[in-house]
C-alpha cells in the first residue's frame, strides 16, 4: 500500500497555479495525470496557522481552536502566536500513528514533536523568535518552546540524510548579515525538501510525511502579487518538488507514495492599510490580514469599537467561526476590499497608510484571492478535475488515503 507525502506550499493562490502552471514544470506534470482541485476554499481566517490547523485536523477554527496566527492569552490580556499546543483536536499524523502507521513531520508547523515518529522543527522557529520572517521579532510563546530546537530526536533523519548525502542540520547562518539573512528562508526550504526526499527513500521510510515550503508567502508579502520575484520564488518551490520526484525515481520508489500538494491560503494585491492602533488607542487587538480581532469584553466596548471602525468602512463580521469560549469576548471586523489591517511600524498621521505588505491574504471570507490550489498524484489517484472543494475536504481525503476512519472528519474525501 502506498504511503502519503503531504506538501504545503505557502500562499500559492488558485489563480497563480492556474495562470502560471506553464512555468511550474513539475507541478504541471503531476497535474496532467493527477486530480486537480481548481479552487480550494481557505479556512476562516485565510491566514497561515489557521490554514495549517485546518489541513491537519479537517475541522474549522471553532473546533480546532486556531482562529488566527495570534490567539488571545486571557491571563495576560494580550495576543500571542498560536502554537501546536493550541490545536484542540488530534492531527492527522497523530491519528495515523495511533492506527499503526509510521509518521514524520519535517519542517511542518502546528505539529507536536511527540505526535510523530520523526520530527524536524520548521526552519522558521528559532530560540528567541517565533518566525524568522517577522518584521519585528516576536517572543516565543507557550508551546513553541517545546518545538524550537527539536530536531531528529529519533535519529532516523540523520541516518536517512547520511545515506542520501545531504546535511543533517539546518545551515548555521549569520542572520546579522542582511545579505545572508535574505536567503535564509530559501536555504531552509531547500533543506526541508532534501530531508523529505531522504526519508522517503530510506530503508524505513515513513508511511506519512507532512512538510511545508514557506518562501512563496514571504516574498509575495514583500514584493507583491505575481511580480517577477514572486513568480521566480514559486518556480523555485516547484524545483524543490522536482528534487523530491527525482529522488523517488532514482530510488525506484515512484509508486511508493501518493502526493498531496496544496497551499494553506491564497494571495492578492493590497492597495491601502488601515491602522487600528490609530483608530483604537488603548484597545487590545490583532490583525489577520483583512480581518481584525478586538478584545471587547462588554457591550459598551463592543458598541464603541464597532462605531469607530464603521466610520472607515470596516464592518462587523459574525463570530460564529470562533470557539464557544470566545463568544462575547472577541469581536471581528472586515476591512474594505483591497485593504488590510496593519499595526506595526511608525504610526501615520491618520488611520490610512501605505501597506507594508503589498500582497496579503486573510481577506473577506470567501474572497477569491484567498482560494488556493490542491493536486493529488500517485499510484492510487485517478486523474480528473474538481472545480471546487472545501477546506475540510483536505483532511478527509488524506485520512482516506491513509486508511483511517473518515467518519469523524467534517469534509468529504475527494478520492
Amino acid at each position: 500500500m502506498a504511503g502519503l507525502i503531504l506538501v504545503m506550499i505557502d500562499g500559492v493562490s488558485a489563480d497563480t497555479f492556474r495562470i502560471r502552471r506553464g512555468r511550474l514544470a513539475n507541478l504541471a506534470s503531476l497535474a496532467a495525470s493527477g486530480l486537480v482541485v481548481e479552487r480550494l476554499s481557505a479556512a476562516v481566517p485565510g491566514t497561515s496557522l489557521p490554514g495549517r490547523a485546518s489541513i491537519l485536523t479537517g475541522a474549522p477554527a471553532r473546533r480546532n481552536g486556531v482562529y488566527g496566527n495570534r490567539l488571545l492569552d486571557e491571563a495576560h490580556g494580550a495576543f500571542r502566536y498560536a502554537s501546536p499546543y493550541d490545536v484542540r483536536l488530534p492531527t492527522l499524523p497523530r491519528l495515523a500513528r495511533e492506527a499503526g502507521s509510521t509518521t514524520a513531520a519535517v519542517g511542518m508547523g502546528m505539529v507536536r514533536p511527540e505526535d510523530v515518529d520523526v520530527f524536524a522543527h520548521p526552519w522558521w522557529v528559532g530560540s528567541f523568535v517565533q518566525r524568522a520572517r517577522d518584521a519585528r521579532p516576536e517572543p516565543l510563546a507557550n508551546g513553541w518552546e517545546n518545538v524550537a530546537g527539536t530536531l531528529d530526536p529519533s535519529g532516523a533523519l540523520a541516518e536517512a540524510a547520511a545515506k542520501a548525502g545531504v546535511p543533517d542540520a539546518f545551515d548555521a547562518l549569520d542572520l546579522d548579515d542582511a545579505s545572508v539573512a535574505a536567503m535564509a528562508g530559501f536555504l531552509g526550504d531547500r533543506r526541508v525538501a532534501e530531508w523529505v526526499g531522504a526519508l522517503a527513500t530510506s530503508d524505513d521510510a515513513p508511511d506519512l510525511i507532512v512538510t511545508e515550503l514557506l518562501m512563496t508567502d514571504t516574498v509575495q508579502h514583500r514584493s507583491g502579487y505575481d511580480t517577477p520575484l514572486s513568480q521566480w520564488t514559486t518556480t523555485l518551490m516547484d524545483g524543490l518538488i522536482g528534487d523530491l520526484l527525482a529522488r523517488l525515481r532514482d530510488a525506484g520508489r515512484e509508486d511508493a507514495y501518493d502526493l498531496m500538494i496544496l497551499s494553506d491560503h491564497g494571495h492578492g494585491p493590497v492597495e491601502r492599510a488601515l491602522r487600528p492602533d490609530v483608530l483604537l488607542p488603548g484597545e487590545t487587538f490583532v490583525s489577520e490580514g483583512g480581518l481584525l480581532h478586538v478584545l471587547t469584553p462588554d457591550a459598551p466596548t463592543r458598541e464603541r469599537v464597532t462605531g469607530i471602525l464603521a466610520e472607515v468602512g470596516a464592518q462587523a463580521y459574525p463570530t460564529a467561526y470562533l470557539p464557544d469560549d470566545l463568544q462575547g469576548v472577541l469581536s471581528s471586523f472586515l476591512a474594505p476590499d483591497g485593504v488590510s489591517f496593519e499595526h506595526d511600524g511608525e504610526a501615520p498621521d491618520g488611520p490610512w497608510a501605505t501597506p507594508s505588505a503589498v500582497s496579503s491574504h486573510g481577506k473577506r471570507p470567501g474572497h477569491p484571492d484567498d482560494d488556493r490550489f490542491l493536486l493529488l498524484a500517485g499510484p492510487r489517484i485517478e486523474g480528473g478535475v474538481v472545480p471546487r472543494a472545501e477546506a475540510a475536504d483536505v483532511a478527509a481525503t488524506a485520512a482516506r488515503l491513509l486508511g483511517l476512519d473518515v467518519a469523524p472528519f467534517e469534509g468529504t474525501p475527494l478520492v
